[in-house]
């Protein structure tokens, strides 16, 4: 309601903590001209009153109205999936911005239209969000977009009515079982975004069917489907790639023809956010020779196996991965890359799904060759007691390993313990640079604690 400007419609929605309707009389104050509501008008409320069944699903309806229905002006591609939401998403504005010239992007690390770069609070904003958003991107001269849409964002109506010329689907692990039910209530939220639920009737789509989940959805899509995957069962796949620490090489067969690309990108889970954007820039009609231009073009992602610029004989970098697929993946990355030891500093958020901290600290145990665990963002928990819970995974790993609470002592004990080729991955935080305690959030950026941490091992060791 603070926010609410004269002439603005206010939305009074439920939410987890809030209940909008309790602020309806501040936001006539601040200048609203109406309220959508799922409640009765209370008494002595003087401003016209919808009341509504579904207060979100209203939300979003109004907001295409609002703006115009921005993405029926503009060629939209929606990505969903556990990992690699993200760099997908990046990869496919590259391809977009060769293809098209300008492009908006929409992802967990940032917004971007054109060369206007914002932080992102969230993976998918609000519906009025989004439509706002868009309607600046055509506005500014964009002729397509690209987005990450979240499990949490089609649950809760955010992307209703967007009309997608292209859905992409990547995987599904576990993650997000504090919100859904249950793994398979967690891919019927997803299938939403295929099955005809959402304004899909254009799109055409990406799905990686070498994930079961990926599978499923082939059967219920309606439309072109460009399959994506690590065998020729796929209708684009690769015949061919290299992995090293400056990126990778890989040969990509496609229903057109095939071509070869050089990525900056880091990693065997690349050359799958890769194969996703190929397909979605296919069923654009976007030609091999922009695909290629683009997937080369973009240097790097915040937070995505980023490597930190260091003068040292040992590696380290950060990356994302909060779950325990993701970690399962990075670690396998560094050990395909380096000849010595790969050491493993993680930690698990507070206030989110609690069954998948023993599995992150399984993999983590199973991945590496020294563990440490230590706080990530504990929010409203204790973090002791949330280190000890992945502590009982990495027992099941029958692992040498420290607990340090205090993130800054872990970054530093990791890197007084490097020796000449070993790889450090500093997991969880990535591209962020702020960690959310009980009563406050704090500055705190993985990348410039370690660079920190290495000025310091120098320090001490010329004492």
């Amino acid at each position: 309601s603070k926010d609410c400007m004269r002439g603005d419609l206010f939305v009074a929605i439920k939410g987890l903590k809030l209940n909008g309707n309790d602020f309806v009389f501040d936001a006539a104050r601040q200048g609203a001209i109406a309220v959508i509501s799922e409640d009765q008008m209370p008494e002595n409320f003087s401003l016209p009153w919808l009341q509504v069944k579904n207060a979100r699903r209203a939300l979003a309806q109004a907001a295409a109205i609002v703006y115009f229905h921005p993405s029926r002006e503009l060629k939209l591609v929606g990505v969903t999936g556990t990992n690699g939401k993200t760099t997908t998403v990046y990869l496919i504005d590259s391809i977009l911005k060769a293809a098209f010239g300008r492009s908006a992007m929409l992802t967990t690390i940032a917004n971007r239209i054109a060369e206007i770069e914002q932080e992102a609070t969230r993976t998918t904003g609000e519906a009025s969000d989004t439509q706002k958003f868009l309607r600046k991107a055509v506005t500014a001269g964009c002729r397509a977009a690209a987005m990450e849409v979240s499990s949490h964002a089609i649950d809760l109506h955010r992307a209703d009515l967007l009309e997608f010329d292209s859905v992409v689907f990547t995987n599904l692990t576990q993650d997000h079982l504090d919100y859904h039910k249950n793994m398979e209530d967690y891919f019927q939220v997803k299938r939403r975004l295929f099955d005809g639920s959402l304004s899909t009737e254009k799109a055409k789509a990406a799905i990686n069917i070498d994930c079961s989940y990926g599978r499923r959805l082939t059967e219920v899509f309606d439309g072109e489907i460009f399959t994506y995957g690590l065998n020729r069962e796929a209708k684009v796949y690769t015949t061919e790639h290299k992995l090293s620490l400056d990126g990778l090489f890989l040969k990509v067969e496609t229903p057109v023809g095939s071509f070869e690309a050089k990525s900056s990108l880091v990693g065997r889970p690349h050359i799958y956010n890769i194969l996703a954007a190929t397909s979605s820039a296919l069923s654009l009609g976007i030609e091999l020779e922009k695909i290629a231009a683009g997937i080369e073009s973009l240097r790097a992602v915040p937070g995505r196996f980023e490597r930190v610029p260091l003068e040292e004989e040992f590696t380290v970098v950060v990356d994302y991965a909060h779950t325990d697929d993701a970690l399962k993946n990075v670690l396998e990355t560094a050990r395909q890359l380096v000849t010595g030891r790969i050491i493993c500093l993680f930690g698990c958020g507070g206030d989110r799904d609690k069954s998948k901290r023993p599995l992150m600290g399984k993999a983590a145990a199973e991945g590496s060759d020294l563990v440490i665990i230590t706080s990530d963002n504990p929010r409203s928990e204790d973090p002791e007691q949330i280190i000890d819970q992945a502590e009982v995974g990495v027992k099941l790993g029958n692992k040498n390993y420290y607990k340090i609470i205090d993130r800054r002592e872990a970054i530093q004990f990791a890197i007084d313990q490097a020796k000449p080729g070993d790889l450090i991955v500093v997991a969880g935080k990535g591209h962020e640079n702020y960690q959310i305690l009980k009563n406050e959030t704090l500055h705190f950026d993985d990348k410039e604690v370690v660079i920190e941490a290495v000025r310091a091992r120098h320090l001490a060791a010329r004492r």
